[in-house]
């Protein structure tokens, strides 16, 4: 991936269903013919739209065969994206392919995330609502990523890990739109290390300090998506000074912010 396109840092993790081209999608392992590129649904077969795996032992068994194949291939991939639920089983075995680059992780129940550090290749991360998160310490070993995307992480307010991924230019830090459920942020204070980011998004999130202002500090960020909440738009008008702003929520969509 390297340097993001104009593309990405303008639609942000959106991109990646609007704009970039869609891996085959699969059920079973024995669909897999090579691709390098593959997004896998092996779980939430409902036994009505997949009547061949209504009973549990068939369920069972899909996912098994697929936590051995990724255990057991560990050179296969570099792209994988999962759509439904992934448990930690499932997540702990994508964590041992070796030159992944990207992983989309719509959601799932995966409390410990330590093996992501295994995968020293990446450059793209989502991982989506993942409410049970522990730590996010592991990502922060992570060094090569450019994007990452973080939803719903519920238990954690700490975000100074982070400060390590000096490659990253795109962030995002997030709840649950849908629900909405917030999620719950201690302090901005680490976008002072932060600076090479080019965008970033933070929304359904409450900020315990209400301090905004470390955003201004943001040189080089050409996209920004904050809440509409009155701190953030105290410093509305400083926010727009921003050298290379260009994009977002923020400066787009003024009226929300006046």
């Amino acid at each position: 991936m390297q340097n993001l396109t104009q593309q990405w840092i303008r639609d942000g993790i959106q991109n990646f269903y609007n704009h970039e081209p869609q891996p085959k999608c699969v059920v079973e392992v024995v669909e897999y013919t090579g691709e390098k590129e593959l997004s896998i649904n092996c779980t939430q077969l409902d036994g009505y739209m997949y009547p061949q795996y209504a009973k549990a032992k068939e369920k069972k068994r899909v996912l098994s065969e697929w936590c051995e194949f990724l255990t057991e291939n560990t050179e296969a991939f570099t792209a994988l994206s999962f759509g439904t639920r992934m448990p930690q089983e499932l997540f702990n075995a994508v964590c041992k392919q070796k030159n992944l680059k990207s992983l989309y992780i719509k959601w799932g129940v995966y409390p410990d995330i330590s093996a992501i550090a295994e995968l020293q290749k990446l450059e793209y991360l989502h991982i989506g609502s993942g409410a049970g998160v522990l730590s996010i310490a592991p990502l922060a070993q992570l060094k090569n990523l450019v994007v990452l995307s973080v939803e719903n992480f519920q238990k954690i307010m700490d975000y100074r890990p982070l400060t390590a991924l000096e490659n990253l230019e795109l962030l995002s830090i997030a709840g649950d739109g849908l629900s909405p459920k917030y999620i719950h942020v201690d302090s901005l204070d680490f976008l002072h290390d932060m600076k090479q980011l080019r965008s970033f998004y933070l929304m359904v999130a409450r900020v315990a300090s209400k301090d905004y202002t470390p955003i201004l500090e943001l040189e080089n960020i050409e996209s920004l998506w904050l809440p509409t909440c009155k701190e953030v738009k105290a410093i509305y008008n400083r926010l727009l000074e921003l050298p290379k702003l260009k994009y977002g929520l923020l400066f787009e969509h003024p009226e929300f912010y006046r």
